[in-house]
């Protein structure tokens, strides 16, 4: 256990790390978004709302060993099915919902405009570090099961932790192109991009304590991470696209950011 729990560990930070370099594209200054803040916010959309359907939700739904026996259901017995997702998916949306109205409220837009792009870019970074949450869970949860009940292939644990660090690499780009769009400094956003992953070695230590807990709420943990990260797009980083360059451009830098992260999970 000890083994595992320092591995999950280790592998949680460099996965953090990664998603840093998702910022390396930005010092090509034509990719600047600083001077293009409407296509950055729509590209940035498309990335985040494919690594929600591609990275969260799909494999939620395909991971309960109860479909592979049972066929779709809306409640398995081992706490996957449609119903827990979707369950998430609403209520991740509503948490980022009212914490948008709390950060509104209280004027934390203004009070952490310098640093993080407003209130905008605040809400980027909590709903990223949210999405973190069940990637460093799964981790934990592979390196448990790595030795136990999946015994046959013993690297689990690694494999899923290069696989999310290399989903990383672009949602740090997603997390970087509007924050870089509101005039944040591009050491700020790599650090920035790399805090937003800091849960992801935080969780991995309560699931490789209890994985047995933890195991059957992934479905319902990726679907919450998957409506706040898509309650943003739809709620901020459209609107603001939108505003800034029209319905045409935005669609096009959407389907660009979306088909790039899709072409990541393909060559994967």
């Amino acid at each position: 256990m000890n083994e595992a729990l320092i591995q999950a560990v280790v592998a949680g930070v460099l996965a953090s790390l990664a998603c840093g370099l998702g910022v390396l594209p930005l010092l090509w200054k034509r990719l600047d978004p600083a001077r293009h803040a409407g296509v950055g916010y729509a590209a940035a959309g498309g990335l985040m709302f494919a690594a929600s359907v591609y990275n969260l939700i799909v494999p939620a739904l395909q991971g309960g060993s109860s479909i592979a026996e049972d066929g779709w259901a809306l409640w398995n017995a081992d706490g996957s099915g449609v119903g827990p997702v979707l369950i998430g998916v609403l209520v991740g949306a509503l948490f980022l919902d009212l914490t948008g109205r709390i950060i509104e409220s209280k004027g934390l837009g203004e009070t952490f405009g310098p640093n993080m792009g407003g209130a905008t870019g605040l809400l980027i970074f909590l709903a990223m570090c949210v999405h973190s949450i069940p990637e460093g869970v799964a981790v934990g949860v592979g390196y448990v099961a790595g030795e136990t009940e999946y015994a046959h292939n013993p690297n689990l644990g690694n494999y899923i932790a290069l696989a999310i660090a290399i989903h990383n690499i672009p949602e740090g780009l997603a997390v970087a192109i509007p924050l870089r769009s509101a005039g944040v400094s591009l050491w700020r956003c790599f650090w920035l991009a790399v805090l937003t992953s800091v849960p992801q070695p935080i969780a991995a230590v309560p699931a490789v304590l209890a994985a047995w807990f933890f195991e059957p709420l992934m479905p319902g943990l990726m679907g919450f991470a998957a409506g706040a990260m898509m309650f943003l797009v739809v709620k901020e980083l459209i609107p603001e696209a939108l505003e800034r360059i029209g319905a045409t451009r935005l669609a096009w830098a959407f389907l660009l950011g979306f088909s790039g992260m899709v072409l990541v999970q393909v060559l994967l």
